[in-house]
């Protein structure tokens, strides 16, 4: 599978959030690296733990350290981080018109209920 920049911290974020919602008050490295990891795909504790120091800076987490540990928690939730990504995506490729956006989202979901 190849990733473009950006992706990995998705799916950080993603663990992030998952973790979140499973009520875990406490979330480390390991427990996003346990998230993630795959018989497909396996990532260093140090890759994590560099992406996850990005997404602090980012200010997208919080960081804080407890018994010389870090723990994250998010600082946006995946709604808001959806709603910046589609202003993004808006801005990008479709001048800010939002309508423009959904006539070529409604093409994708098209063209995916076609393919199955």
């Amino acid at each position: 599978m190849d990733f473009k920049q950006g992706d990995f911290e998705n799916i950080l974020m993603n663990a992030i959030w998952n973790l979140e919602d499973s009520e875990l008050e406490q979330i480390d490295v390991s427990e996003v690296q346990t998230k993630i990891n795959s018989r497909k795909h396996s990532w260093a504790y140090t890759t994590v733990k560099t992406v996850l120091d990005r997404l602090v800076k980012k200010d997208m987490l919080e960081r804080a350290k407890f018994n010389n540990k870090f723990f994250y928690k998010s600082k946006i939730s995946r709604e808001n981080a959806g709603i910046k990504a589609i202003e993004k995506i808006s801005k990008q490729y479709f001048q800010g018109e939002i309508e423009d956006l959904i006539k070529a989202v409604a093409k994708v979901h098209a063209g995916m209920l076609v393919g199955r």
